[in-house]
């Protein structure tokens, strides 16, 4: 495998915790190397897998090191499957490698790598050459997957002619239960996310000062980043002090315990791969509402859903939904099965499958 990052990275080794937890559930049917292009805290140890992380500080030096460490570790293992998360740069290199040791290449879009929004300077697609470089990686590869339709859709309206396979990132069951709940007074509100642009925390707040007005609501935010300071600004500027608490990140165990004490969860993201966060509020029961991105633009049997950055909609659509007992016991119905039959199990066995494949 070849990662950005993820792995034994970031405060308490968080990295990305469902990417850990795939690796290491695959890591029982298959012998398993990572190479991450970012330096592994000191003191992480891999259970079950190998792991090589290259220090990004000099670019050519850094994929220099990889490139000798994965010739090294494939004369040792004889790699059947080099498989790139994100498609630029780990999924062109996959393929670039599995072309030159003839070796078989699976890419995986993820995100940022099927966007584009030039005003905050997102997303690969943005750019000619990255993009003629993603196209290129996903054509060339032997197997592609995306998290969502709403990435494949992004590539296939700049010219992607392969078909991808659509295989979302569940959660684990037992770590976020579903626990069915009646709406609580005040009705509890819950965002978690990094605090930028992308994540678009401005149409948060103006919506949840709409839902505020009509009803007796809170709203919990769980992140941090380098739009906090212009948050803090905005909670003041809207009057809302009193009723939204910020939390910076907190360690993977405790999120489930936020999500059972919430009636919503939130999420206003610019775009999404597929937005973990969504996936783990309705394993765990709460209600989701947000911009059509990701997971939200893919089920909308269970999400309410809006246009990016149209905050009136949605404090409109989620106030109208507070009034309707029965349609929000049926989209927590829903939106349980949904979470169930596409558990982090689910995703394993999906990917194993593709590692079978000849």
């Amino acid at each position: 495998m070849i990662i950005p990052g993820g792995l034994g990275t970031g405060k308490n080794n968080i990295g990305v915790p469902v990417l850990e937890q795939i690796v290491q559930l695959l890591s029982h049917q298959f012998d398993i190397t990572v190479f991450q292009f970012y330096k592994v805290n000191q003191g992480y140890v891999p259970n079950r897998f190998r792991l090589f992380g290259f220090t990004s500080g000099n670019k050519p030096a850094q994929y220099l090191r990889f490139a000798f460490a994965f010739y090294r570790e494939n004369r040792k293992n004889n790699f059947d499957v080099i498989h790139g998360f994100w498609v630029w740069p780990c999924g062109f290199l996959a393929v670039v490698l599995g072309r030159a040791f003839k070796i078989r290449s699976i890419v995986s879009v993820l995100g940022g790598d099927a966007s584009s929004l030039p005003d905050i300077k997102y997303g690969h697609l943005r750019k000619r050459v990255s993009r003629k470089i993603i196209l290129w990686s996903l054509e060339k590869s032997d197997e592609a997957t995306a998290l969502t339709n709403y990435l494949a859709k992004n590539l296939y309206q700049v010219g992607l002619r392969k078909k991808l396979k659509i295989i979302p990132w569940g959660v684990d069951q037992h770590l976020f239960t579903f626990r069915d709940r009646v709406l609580q007074d005040p009705t509890q509100f819950l965002h978690i996310a990094n605090l930028n642009l992308l994540k678009d925390q401005t149409t948060l707040l103006h919506a949840f000062k709409i839902i505020n007005q009509s009803i007796p609501s809170r709203l919990t935010i769980i992140g941090e980043g380098i739009e906090e300071k212009n948050i803090l600004s905005l909670i003041d500027q809207l009057n809302l002090k009193d009723v939204v608490t910020i939390h910076r990140q907190l360690p993977y165990e405790q999120l489930p315990d936020f999500y059972y004490r919430s009636d919503f969860l939130l999420h206003t993201s610019r775009s999404e791969g597929q937005s973990e966060v969504v996936t783990e509020a309705i394993s765990s029961g709460a209600l989701v509402a947000g911009t059509e991105v990701g997971l939200i633009h893919d089920c909308p049997e269970f999400c309410i859903s809006v246009k990016v950055g149209d905050f009136e909609s949605l404090a409109k659509k989620v106030l109208s939904l507070l009034n309707d007992d029965n349609r929000m016991k049926n989209l927590r119905e829903k939106a349980h099965a949904w979470a169930v039959n596409h558990s982090i199990h689910w995703t394993v066995s999906m990917i194993s499958k593709l590692y079978h494949s000849k």
